[in-house]
């Protein structure tokens, strides 16, 4: 009987074994590709990119594989619209990233933090579910990319628009990388956070003197009334001080930092990516700065 019971169990284990090779021969959730794709001149561009970096850059794709979501796959809000790119015109889109974002950071940064997919269309737009309709430079979720103008549209862009489109992108690109730095706890040890800031710069309580600054839309957070809680938020002062220094230049900082205390968290934020990544944020605000 207890033979019975033991071929049984080889039995079963084979069984589970087939299964779980059945299983492993299942196809990934996402489409695959071959590169390079065959119909650009920037070809040779787009393969050195993947051997350097891994990333994908692709003008030609399912649109099931451009809109697949992780997280949020079934989007009630609104949906993302696109027309299909020019092949002919990757290479300037590629010229365009690199002005706007390849340059600002070091290879080693790049080989951690490059996404995964970079799908280029013409353009790119979000629908509401109320039939309002947004265009789009660019789209960040988690491992992929969406970026648009890819197109002979590109041609025509002005310092002006590519000024725009860097920090549109930047924006999304720190949005999505954030929560992988470990931002210095004394940054969030220079201000007091309770109570609302003055507005009023001859006041002691002055949000300047408190070491808050503006956002990159010169909105004073800081300082809106009514404030919803007694403490102002950690993360908006943060994100105040990222978006400022990747959007404004030197010299429109100039007179924030002669405040002491927003000196002081300038510095420590600097500091970090030039210690830890190697890489100047505010090398990026000062491309505004960049004329035709």
């Amino acid at each position: 009987m207890k033979k019975i019971y033991w071929l049984m169990f080889v039995a079963l284990g084979m069984l589970a074994c087939a299964e779980d090779s059945k299983l492993g021969e299942i196809p990934s959730l996402t489409q695959e590709y071959t590169l390079p794709q065959g119909n650009s001149p920037a070809d040779d561009r787009i393969v050195d990119l993947h051997d350097k970096y891994g990333t994908f850059v692709l003008y030609e794709y399912i649109e099931a594989d451009l809109k697949w979501l992780q997280v949020d796959v079934n989007n009630t809000w609104g949906d993302y619209e696109y027309t299909q790119p020019n092949p002919l015109y990757a290479g300037n889109v590629l010229d365009l990233l690199g002005e706007c974002w390849f340059r600002f950071y070091p290879a080693e940064f790049h080989e951690k933090f490059m996404p995964y997919k970079i799908f280029l269309t013409s353009t790119l737009k979000y629908v509401s579910f109320t039939g309002a309709e947004t265009m789009m430079n660019s789209r960040v979720v988690q491992t992929q990319m969406v970026v648009s103008h890819c197109s002979e549209e590109v041609k025509n862009m002005t310092q002006a628009d590519k000024v725009a489109f860097k920090n549109d992108l930047q924006s999304k690109l720190w949005g999505s990388w954030l929560s992988k730095f470990d931002i210095p706890g004394e940054f969030y040890g220079v201000s007091n956070y309770y109570g609302k800031a003055s507005s009023d710069p001859t006041n002691w309580n002055y949000a300047r003197e408190r070491g808050f600054v503006a956002d990159s839309k010169g909105t004073e957070w800081s300082t809106q009334d009514p404030w919803p809680s007694s403490t102002l938020s950690e993360s908006a002062d943060l994100d105040a001080f990222l978006s400022g220094m990747r959007n404004r230049t030197s010299e429109e900082w100039a007179e924030d930092l002669t405040y002491p205390l927003v000196k002081k968290k300038y510095d420590i934020l600097r500091n970090y990516f030039l210690e830890k990544f190697n890489f100047d944020i505010q090398r990026i605000g000062d491309a505004n700065a960049v004329t035709e």
